[in-house]
């Protein structure tokens, strides 16, 4: 109940949704006639919308993160195991019969895989099933073992967020004396999860994978576009996210 209803605040605070209550009150109260007040909400609905498309915009707020580089074969060769975080997954798709990854976790499998393969560390997958159904973990160690042919060798199925991601996951790790590990997840969560699974415990070598799109040139750099949008929100949700882990203590 607690997962649900985050994701429903979290889809409240995030884009298009925040931008589009800011203009449906504006129309709300021209209706009304309360011109001013409503001129001035779709102005900052409109204003904020154009500018949150921007790539100008989108690059800057990816930055502000403070994105790790990639990881290298030097920092690699330190980790005992890769941990792989789940980011979500697609329910009862009709060409497979069953729930898949979505590209989020598609990504994150992929590197996994690659690291197996240049490396030959054990792997443990992380994830629950906030949105229910079937388990994050389920479906990425079926993907890894059945689409990729990598073994999975620990899978943790009962975390709801980035936190029990961590802390369930030096349960699992910990009693087999692995402490250093290469973490897998995206360039702009990364810095997040990485202080979560050090405060667990771990000693983390950041293995990012789907950095962001190089900045556009020139004039293309102030023209809205849907993925700049996207990328956008992609960075004020991990701003969120920090704050909320800020406001529960979780994140020090």
């Amino acid at each position: 109940m607690t997962s649900t209803l985050n994701t429903i605040i979290s889809q409240f605070v995030l884009l298009p949704t925040s931008l589009l209550i800011v203009l449906l009150i504006g129309c709300i109260l021209l209706y009304k006639r309360c011109s001013r007040s409503a001129l001035l909400l779709l102005f900052i609905g409109l204003g904020g919308l154009t500018v949150l498309s921007m790539p100008f915009t989108a690059q800057h707020l990816v930055q502000s993160l403070g994105v790790v580089p990639a990881a290298t074969p030097a920092s690699l060769a330190k980790a005992q195991a890769i941990v792989v975080l789940g980011g979500g997954i697609k329910r009862d798709q009709p060409e497979y019969a069953a729930d898949v990854l979505n590209t989020t976790s598609l990504e994150r499998v992929r590197y996994a895989a690659f690291l197996y393969d240049e490396y030959e560390l054990p792997i443990l997958v992380t994830g629950g099933n906030p949105g229910g159904g079937e388990a994050e973990g389920w479906v990425m160690k079926r993907t890894l073992e059945g689409l990729f042919n990598v073994p999975v060798r620990w899978m943790e199925t009962k975390s709801m967020d980035t936190d029990e991601n961590a802390r369930f996951s030096w349960d699992i790790l910990s009693k087999q004396g692995i402490t250093v590990i290469a973490l897998v997840t995206h360039a702009t969560h990364m810095p997040r999860a990485q202080r979560a699974f050090q405060q667990a415990g771990f000693t983390v070598v950041p293995a990012a994978t789907g950095f962001p799109d190089l900045p556009v040139a020139g004039v293309m750099n102030f023209i809205p576009q849907a993925n700049s949008l996207g990328l956008s929100n992609l960075a004020l949700r991990e701003w969120v996210g920090r704050l909320w882990y800020w406001v529960r203590g979780h994140i020090r």
